[in-house]
């Protein structure tokens, strides 16, 4: 019957496939109406077939994908720090209520002054992981978790030592030894990251998709330069390796970018330094919803942008998941708020059973051939920020943050004269809305460095004033 049913098909080239749309367009440019246009680098087709699949790489593409960490996905909730009591307290309340990953965000704190003891009491690191955002005292952090938590850990310490340069220009070099020790320290805990790479400061600063992977990757290849210098071997290094990337609205270009992101790095490794597979421990990704595409206007219209940004995330493979609550474009986001960003992992989770597939959309021909374009612009960009002398050297001559500037202000013009639509922004607008405060930047900031900083953006903020 099934032989009997598919005999009865007549099969079609994509060249026949073109020759009837033409004839349907009537004359209109084919290229025009049926290309679409990701970015200036990036142009896909609307149509593909077995054929197409056929020139790439898809066993390449594919094996690269099933290198995940876990089989789900944590939901990682994100905490800024306002003293040991509250915040313990707050760990504990959000462990009952679904979250079951943390990043504490000691941002702007002076470390050495925190009781740890207190912050995690009745906590433990070995089974709930855990992630401090760290700024000035990283080494003592990992020797006091010594004493109060004598067993493996997991979670990771971010101490983004590149990101706090491009964003602020304090560029603290000695950092990388003190890191080298921390590695160390914690070398033979296989769940605890402790060179976090942010890719999310190139997406919401306004890189297209090609540009933040080429800018993050980049990223990555010069925390492995500075690290090896410490006399710690490649194989450790990239162990306790973890990238956070940002995740956008736009559903089957982000999940690509996160498969392109595994097929990049897996290919650099085996390529570039000369790595078998077996010598290549999975990859650990971790997925922020995009403030970029935010807005203050309509704002729980931000709430319908985080479900498709979260599941963009997961599809493409994601091993830990923070989604950002709506309403912290113009407030500190409330209990409500963060309770719903929350639940939107969650519901995916357990009513959606996205947990249930690894890598979902393998096989797909318009994903695959998509996973491939961008891995091959985003390497072609890559190369060119390696030929500057990598990313520092780049960012010091202003490379990167004028092609990210560039690029924001297409996205901006085309909101503005409506090429591109955000629900509550540029169409079907809510004016009763229109009194909430706006925070956010508005512009790149300058620097007395010789090069400008970046700074996280959001398109809808010229909507805003």
């Amino acid at each position: 019957m099934k032989n009997k049913l598919f005999s009865e098909f007549i099969s079609h080239t994509h060249n026949d496939w073109k020759i009837q749309v033409s004839i349907d367009l009537k004359g209109k440019n084919f290229d025009e109406n049926l290309t679409w246009i990701i970015d200036e680098n990036i142009r896909t087709n609307s149509y593909f077939d077995a054929d197409e699949l056929r020139q790439l790489p898809l066993e390449y593409i594919q094996q690269s994908q099933n290198q995940r960490v876990i089989h789900s996905w944590n939901n990682r909730e994100i905490i800024r720090y306002k003293s040991e009591k509250e915040t313990n307290a707050l760990i504990i309340s959000l462990l009952e209520a679904g979250a079951d990953s943390f990043l504490i965000d000691f941002s702007g704190v002076f470390e050495l002054e925190i009781e740890i003891s207190k912050l995690l009491r009745n906590i433990k690191i070995s089974h709930t992981p855990f992630f401090f955002k760290v700024e000035n005292a990283p080494l003592n952090l990992v020797n006091t978790l010594q004493i109060i938590a004598p067993y493996y850990w997991k979670g990771g310490i971010d101490n983004d030592i590149l990101g706090r340069y491009f964003s602020t220009g304090i560029y603290d070099k000695s950092q990388w030894e003190t890191m080298g020790k921390i590695l160390g320290i914690v070398q033979n805990m296989p769940s605890f990251k402790t060179l976090i790479i942010n890719g999310n400061i190139f997406h919401n600063s306004g890189a297209n998709v090609g540009q933040e992977l080429a800018y993050t990757i980049a990223s990555a290849l010069e925390v492995v330069e500075k690290i090896t210098q410490q006399n710690i071997t490649l194989p450790v290094i990239i162990q306790k390796l973890e990238f956070s990337i940002s995740v956008g609205t736009n559903y089957f270009v982000e999940i690509a970018k996160i498969r392109a992101l595994k097929f990049l790095w897996k290919k650099i490794l085996m390529e570039g330094y000369g790595l078998s597979e077996q010598q290549i421990p999975p990859i650990s990704i971790h997925c922020i919803t995009s403030s970029l595409y935010n807005s203050s206007m309509s704002p729980h219209t931000n709430m319908l942008r985080a479900t498709t940004e979260s599941m963009s995330a997961i599809i493409g493979g994601c091993d830990a998941l923070s989604v950002r609550a709506f309403d912290e474009t113009y407030q500190e986001s409330n209990e409500f708020s963060r309770r719903i960003a929350r639940n939107i992992s969650i519901i995916l989770k357990k009513e959606s059973y996205f947990d249930k597939v690894n890598d979902p959309s393998a096989g797909s021909y318009f994903i695959e051939n998509l996973t491939f374009e961008i891995a091959e612009n985003a390497l072609a960009l890559l190369q060119e920020v390696e030929n500057k002398g990598g990313i520092v050297e780049a960012f010091e001559q202003n490379f990167i943050q004028n092609e990210i500037k560039r690029n924001f202000e297409e996205k901006q013009n085309e909101l503005l004269n409506n090429q591109e639509i955000m629900i509550g922004v540029n169409k079907y607008k809510d004016i009763s809305e229109a009194t909430l405060i706006r925070n956010g930047n508005t512009k790149y900031k300058s620097s007395d460095l010789g090069f400008d900083l970046l700074t996280d953006l959001r398109l809808s903020s010229t909507f805003e004033k």
